[in-house]
């Protein structure tokens, strides 16, 4: 795994996967994050070296075989303290898309999970659970060539939310999502975004429908899928266009257009915020052997 990722981690600092919330992360010294972080629910595995991070009111610490698993929406910033040019610190970051994450919890219902040795308020820090590390060991690989991607990586991400959700961070992502009786209407509307991503959706409409009232349909998604359906759906949206940028076809104002954004302006600064890059930057980037 370590070889795997050092291979993919070509750059210092952060390097995206083409496989849409895989990334990989190299630092060959010591280094602090100092931009604030809005993170998605997801899973950091470190390989090689050490990091703390601070979140919900605490600090973190975490080192090789260790994994931090955040069960829902987070701020943080985050610290290298281990790292050197023959040993850098390397990591790997999946976000858990949420509607894959509740799709999953309802499937499982009421199935017992082990018990958390710490609750810090929808993140968890442990040891990584050997089957999760396994499925990661298969996910790089299939993110190597575009049918892999489009047909195998999304079964292997679905196999690592179950394992998840069968291993010592189960509690505290159970907790998060507080699975309730509206779980199977956060999952259908879940699905309504993603098919309808490009239309100009609002919370109104999608709580009509959840068959519920706004504020409760709001509340119990940030509750049940650990985002707001307004950010779940801009990431839906963020991440239509990069493919539709890297794969050539438009330039990024005509991809902002197609996926739903009112203006190329929004869409630069959506799109900077979540990939640390221009668009126009990042499909550069990404193109470079």
């Amino acid at each position: 795994m370590r070889a795997m990722v050092a291979e993919r981690a070509i750059s210092e600092g952060r390097t995206d996967s083409l496989y849409p919330g895989l990334r990989y992360y190299r630092f060959s010294t010591p280094a602090e994050c100092i931009k604030t972080q809005r993170l998605m629910p997801g899973l950091v595995v470190v390989l090689q070296g050490r990091k703390t991070v601070a979140l919900v009111g605490r600090s973190l610490s975490y080192d090789p075989l260790h994994c931090l698993v955040l069960a829902k929406e987070t701020i943080c910033r985050s610290t290298v303290v281990h790292a050197d040019p023959n040993h850098p610190y390397l990591a790997i970051h999946l976000d858990l898309p949420p509607d894959i994450l509740v799709k999953t919890l309802v499937a499982l219902g009421d199935a017992k999970s082990p018990a958390a040795s710490a609750d810090v308020g929808g993140v968890f820090v442990s040891p990584v659970d050997p089957r999760v590390l396994q499925a990661m060991e298969r996910l790089l690989p299939a993110t190597d060539t575009a049918a892999d991607r489009r047909l195998i990586a999304p079964l292997v991400v679905e196999e690592i939310v179950v394992r998840l959700l069968q291993s010592a961070a189960a509690p505290e992502i159970r907790h998060a999502a507080a699975v309730s009786r509206h779980a199977a209407r956060i999952q259908r509307a879940l699905q309504f975004m993603r098919d309808h991503f490009a239309q100009a959706l609002t919370v109104d409409e999608l709580a009509r429908q959840a068959a519920m009232s706004p504020s409760h349909f709001a509340h119990s998604f940030r509750e049940i899928a650990g985002v707001s359906p307004m950010r779940f759906l801009r990431d839906v949206r963020l991440e239509q266009a990069r493919t539709l940028m890297l794969s050539g076809q438009v330039r990024p104002s005509e991809a902002a257009v197609q996926v739903g954004f009112a203006s190329a302006a929004h869409f630069a600064r959506e799109f900077k915020s979540r990939f640390d890059a221009t668009p126009t930057d990042y499909v550069r980037r990404m193109r470079v052997p």
